[in-house]
């Protein structure tokens, strides 16, 4: 039996991707910290890409935005809305 963890989205961020909606070809993308150092390791963040979105594609490596961390976040899939489950893809 698998028991490792499943990364999932908490409820309050669940509920914001869900009031931010999506349209055809869009999706929430999961980025997980993989920084062994980081006291956050494993933290989530999600970006919004398909069409009319800013990415396109989900990129490899969470964007880099006004805080630097973007190298220490690894795509690892994409949000199902109805669990909040994270599905590699």
């Amino acid at each position: 039996m698998n028991t490792a963890h499943k990364p999932k989205a908490e409820p309050e961020a669940l509920a914001l991707m869900a009031e931010r909606g999506l349209q055809p070809g869009q999706a929430w993308h999961a980025y997980q910290n993989m920084d062994l150092g980081s006291p956050q390791i494993g933290h989530l963040k999600f970006v919004k890409c398909g069409p009319y979105c800013t990415f396109e594609t989900a990129p490899e490596r969470y964007p880099h935005g006004s805080v630097s961390q973007g190298h220490m976040y690894r795509h690892i899939g994409t949000v199902d809305m109805t669990t909040g489950e994270v599905v590699a893809s």
